[in-house]
């Protein structure tokens, strides 16, 4: 087994945004008892037989977020509403194991698979935080019972699991590869193994080897002939687990070649990926494309990308995947929050005509409007657009979507990143004002205190309480292009290794290292299209690791911004609607009034329209 060269411990008990947002979801979305009752019932009745739907994907996607989550707030109540509900998902197995949304006369088509993939996701997350060894047991019994189902039905000389699906070439149904090598981690049963390297086998895609590709390195995603960005990466997060259990060095290569492919052409300025609905189409090219004016980074997307970057951050210990996270998170996921509950606009767009009365019949019970917003626009926009893998549910009078369920997830991982141990190193990916305490090999404590407002301000401050010696490893952001780090108000000299300062010495408690970030207040152009001449002429404007936006609250969103060859001057600004961040940018006699993205456009409507790509005349 190859064990990550980071992990992540420790306790944290953060404060500012992160706690914030965590806070939020559990008690507005996982304390909801109601909505456990509404997912849990969905397998009592066959409800995806009718349309190939993916209801059967809510629970274990709902269950994977909250386990995250708990994993931080340690809250008790969260914890018995987890247990009941896993305990009442048990109880919708049959006699054959199976723990589905469709009958034994419609398996194995549509997202049957896909959603058996995340049953095992939600019982084997929930394993993992189970305080009663017994019904641990009990659990993982479950799971087991429910993938050798599976294997009975399909691999060599039964149903090809590239075949279990007719969508999508069947990725969505071979991202099961994760559980099941996670199943085996757990279990050492070989036949968990065995099906695994079937799957790997198979390539993942009819008549396509995606993972062959990725190793291959020759093919951007873009350019597979399947491009379903969420269902992909979730693929290649069941390679890496298959990796660390087999040790093969192609399939960490495979990984790390196509994570980092993504990074090249497909990350956008705020970390999400599919600027055409869900699918990669060189989206970092593509962002400014004039051309296209629909949906456009999914919130699955968003997440799975940060899911995926955490995963080869804890392997590599390369902070470059820190900063994609950072983005992503500060950004995009944030953003797509709803703290405030709106409700969609009438410019809401559904699949079928009928959503919209079936939205309209849980919102006048329910005033509240979802937690998780589904896309992420750029180009001048609302939010609240869509409703990502909406289904209807009990009798249209109630429903849930794809993105909805698995946003807890994300949110949940941001503490889980901030500071990683490995033996005596402790790192800090992430800045959040709080505290972090490690228990060191020794058996005594390691406790820091992190003083700081980042990302709307510079400074970042680090107590250390603990005596003894041992390694600090402090991320430099890859847009910090000057920095200053000082240890009880000395400035020391410090190296950076591919964004990473090291000081390693015998600590002394009350220690305080403190690292004043450059911010780096940049213009970003946008890249230059050969197919879309208008494209080009777009401007954003960044602070950190902060997109900023002009939003229609702040003034006049939309319109073309005169841009003469001087550099523009950033000037704080107040506004109380920015949760990070609020500026001014002076470019000759024109003052254009930002906030950051995550804050932008929380009305959802036409009265907080926004844009992180401001037309230009051009100059």
């Amino acid at each position: 087994m190859i064990e990550n060269r980071l992990n992540s411990t420790g306790e944290f008990s953060y404060s500012g945004i992160s706690d914030d947002m965590i806070r939020f979801i559990e008690k507005a979305q996982l304390k909801d008892t109601k909505l456990w009752d509404l997912i849990i019932e969905q397998f009592s009745t066959n409800s995806d037989d009718a349309d190939d739907g993916w209801r059967c994907e809510y629970w274990g996607k709902l269950m994977r977020g909250a386990c995250v989550v708990y994993e931080y707030t340690k809250d008790r109540e969260l914890y018995n509403i987890l247990l009941d509900a896993t305990k009442r998902l048990i109880e919708k197995a049959d006699n054959l194991g199976r723990i589905s949304t469709y009958s034994v006369e419609h398996e194995f088509c549509g997202w049957d698979m896909w959603g058996r993939k995340y049953v095992l996701l939600g019982l084997i997350h929930f394993f993992e935080i189970c305080h009663d060894e017994e019904f641990g047991h009990t659990v993982i019994e479950t799971a087991k019972a429910h993938l050798d189902y599976i294997i009975s039905k399909i691999g060599e000389d039964k149903i090809d699991i590239t075949e279990t699906s007719m969508v999508w070439g069947g990725i969505n149904s071979s991202s099961v590869l994760e559980p099941v090598v996670r199943l085996y981690s757990i279990t050492k049963e070989q036949r968990y193994l065995d099906f695994a390297k079937y799957i790997v086998d198979r390539g993942g895609a009819k008549d396509f080897d995606i993972f062959y590709a990725a190793y291959e390195d020759k093919l951007y995603p873009y350019q597979y002939p399947v491009t379903k960005a969420y269902e992909l990466m979730s693929c290649f997060e069941g390679l890496l687990e298959y990796y660390k259990v087999t040790g093969e060095e192609k399939y960490r290569t495979a990984v790390i070649n196509f994570a980092d492919k993504l990074i090249e052409s497909e990350i956008t300025i705020i970390g999400s990926a599919g600027c055409e609905h869900e699918l990669f189409n060189h989206s970092a090219l593509m962002q400014t494309y004039t051309g296209y004016d629909g949906l456009m980074q999914e919130t699955c997307v968003t997440v799975t990308w940060i899911k995926l970057c955490h995963r080869l951050l804890l392997l590599t210990g390369n902070m470059k995947y820190a900063d994609e996270i950072e983005k992503s998170v500060y950004n995009a996921l944030y953003g797509a929050v709803n703290i405030d509950g709106n409700l969609c606009s009438d410019e809401v767009r559904f699949d079928l005509p009928y959503y919209k009365d079936v939205y309209k019949t849980y919102h006048s019970k329910n005033p509240r409007g979802q937690v998780f917003d589904s896309y992420s626009p750029l180009r001048l926009n609302i939010r609240g657009k869509a409703v990502g893998g909406f289904k209807a549910m009990d009798n249209n009078t109630a429903y849930f979507g794809c993105c909805i369920a698995i946003g807890a997830v994300g949110i949940g991982l941001v503490p889980k990143t901030s500071v990683l141990n490995d033996d005596n190193n402790y790192t800090f990916a992430l800045y959040l004002p709080g505290k972090a305490v490690f228990n060191n090999k020794d058996g005594g404590r390691v406790e820091f205190e992190v003083n700081t407002k980042y990302p709307s301000d510079s400074k970042i401050g680090i107590t250390v309480n603990t005596e003894g010696y041992f390694s600090l490893n402090l991320r430099v952001p890859y847009f910090a292009d000057n920095y200053s780090v000082t240890l009880n108000n000395d400035i020391i000299n410090t190296e950076n290794n591919n964004g990473v300062i090291t000081i390693s010495r015998e600590w002394h408690k009350n220690d305080v290292i403190t690292l004043d970030l450059n911010m780096n207040f940049r213009t970003v152009r946008a890249p230059k299209n050969p197919d879309d001449k208008a494209g080009k002429n777009h401007i954003a404007f960044m602070y950190g690791p902060l997109v900023l936006a002009r939003d229609e609250r702040l003034e006049n969103a939309g319109g073309v911004v005169s841009i003469p060859q001087i550099t523009p001057e950033f000037i704080p600004e107040q506004f109380d609607e920015a949760m990070m961040a609020c500026k001014s940018v002076k470019i000759g006699d024109r003052k254009i009034k930002l906030i950051d993205y995550a804050s932008a456009g929380r009305t959802w409507r036409r009265n907080s329209q926004f844009e992180v790509w401001i037309r230009t005349n051009g100059g």
